[in-house]
């Protein structure tokens, strides 16, 4: 399950919720954190590193590294990398991958693979990165498949001009960028398959998160990738307090047209708790999401 949407409407704690339910349900659930700014120790009360840690029975947590995971990519594509740029005579570092434009995507992608090939839980939750560095990843598998298919197509050249160069190390850039493009087409199609991914957009009920996330619908859907369900999150309700009062009429018309517009998508509401969702509080978002039925598992 990915959660998607603009920073700072609550998908952190729309995953931690999720995993705890799911959890709860005798799954055995993952929660991944894809946000530079990981936010899932605070809300889980727990110090999670780079490798997944157990949060309670049935559910564990991460927040990769970029920094660790980049030097591991380096790793995996060290050839790729030597034939890229340091032919051209520009030193690449492992540490640059994590900075590089474009590879950032991929490196968590690598990571989400491994996760994905492993098999080791029912359901992984993925806590996504801002709209603004999710659209690239949900793109980067057919992008990437598009690029390596074209190095390939030149593959007798260039394969001979490195073996030249380095006996045997057109073969192993060869072989690599092979090793990419499988990994970029088994996550497209997992990402495409309605039965292995679903994906949610969280959003709050304000002009420009709204926006963003329309944008974002239309450009997730562009690629052939289904988005089932959308978590309007902190809508007011309840308070005949001056405040309140204009802050529900002017989100109860975002709310309207959310669920005119998406009316066949499942559309969960969730009130403005006054208060820090965090530990024990997550299960009250899970039985508002999941035990009401509002959003399905």
């Amino acid at each position: 399950m990915y959660m998607a949407g603009k920073g700072g409407v609550g998908k952190s704690v729309c995953s931690a919720a999720t995993g705890l339910w799911a959890s709860g349900l005798g799954k055995k659930a993952l929660v991944f954190s894809m946000d530079p700014a990981h936010s899932l120790s605070d809300l889980l009360e727990v110090d999670i590193g780079n490798r997944p840690i157990e949060i309670r029975e049935g559910l564990d947590a991460v927040e990769p590294d970029v920094n660790a995971e980049a030097k591991k990519f380096y790793e995996r594509y060290r050839n790729l990398f030597k034939a890229l740029f340091e032919i051209m005579e520009f030193q690449i570092r492992p540490d640059d991958c994590g900075v590089m434009p474009g590879v950032g995507e991929l490196i968590f992608m690598d990571r989400l693979y491994d996760v994905y090939i492993e098999g080791d839980y029912d359901m992984v939750v993925i806590d996504s990165a801002p709209t603004a560095l999710v659209l690239p990843l949900l793109k980067l598998p057919e992008l990437t498949t598009g690029i390596v298919t074209r190095l390939l197509g030149m593959k007798s050249k260039w394969t001979k001009i490195f073996n030249m160069l380095d006996p045997g190390f057109g073969d192993a850039v060869l072989a690599e960028v092979r090793r990419l493009r499988s990994k970029a087409e088994t996550m497209r199609n997992a990402l495409i398959d309605p039965e292995t991914t679903s994906i949610t957009v969280v959003l709050i009920p304000e002009k420009a998160a709204v926006l963003e996330s329309e944008r974002l619908i239309n450009t997730v859907e562009s690629h052939g990738v289904t988005v089932d369900s959308i978590i309007i999150n902190h809508v007011v309700s309840g308070c005949d307090c001056d405040y309140c009062q204009k802050r529900m009429s002017a989100q109860g018309g975002y709310v309207s047209h959310i669920k005119e517009k998406y009316g066949e998508k499942r559309i969960a509401i969730l009130p403005s708790y006054g208060e820090e969702m965090k530990g024990k509080a997550l299960m009250e978002v899970a039985r508002e999401l999941y035990e009401r039925g509002q959003l399905r598992m």
